[in-house]
């Protein structure tokens, strides 16, 4: 299926994660320009938004997608959103600029990440959804 374009970016994260929801919402808050929409992973598979993201990887964490179409994912995402916030302009050079920096937003993401994949939302469920949608589309 292929994505229809897009004006805005585009976050999609796991809808059934509460971790992962109340991130969206906190972004969603900041996002006082509204340059951000959010849809679940689920819907944004479904949609062929993730379409270049490996399949094992999709459900691993949130994404982000440009207008133009080009997605980041964990991380490598958070350090693209933060210069798309209100202060982006500001933050986002100081820590490209120091190479730490970077490191410790990719701690920061991989501790709050590991909240993901001990709950509910664990990636085996979406694993489990995932088979059981397509053997009853077969």
């Amino acid at each position: 299926m292929q994505a229809k374009p897009i004006s805005r970016y585009i976050i999609a994260y796991d809808a059934d994660c509460g971790p992962c929801t109340r991130f969206a919402h906190v972004v969603d808050i900041l996002d006082r320009y509204e340059k951000i929409d959010f849809i679940s992973l689920t819907k944004a598979d479904q949609q062929g938004l993730l379409d270049k993201i490996s399949v094992p990887l999709r459900y691993r964490s949130f994404h982000l997608i440009s207008p133009n179409g080009e997605t980041k994912s964990g991380s490598e995402a958070v350090l693209e959103l933060v210069a798309i916030l209100p202060g982006g302009k500001i933050i986002s050079p100081i820590i490209n600029y120091f190479s730490g920096c970077k490191s410790i937003v990719g701690s920061i993401y991989n501790r709050l990440s590991k909240q993901h994949d001990r709950g509910s939302c664990h990636i085996s469920s979406h694993v489990n959804n995932i088979d059981n949608n397509n053997s009853d589309n077969k």
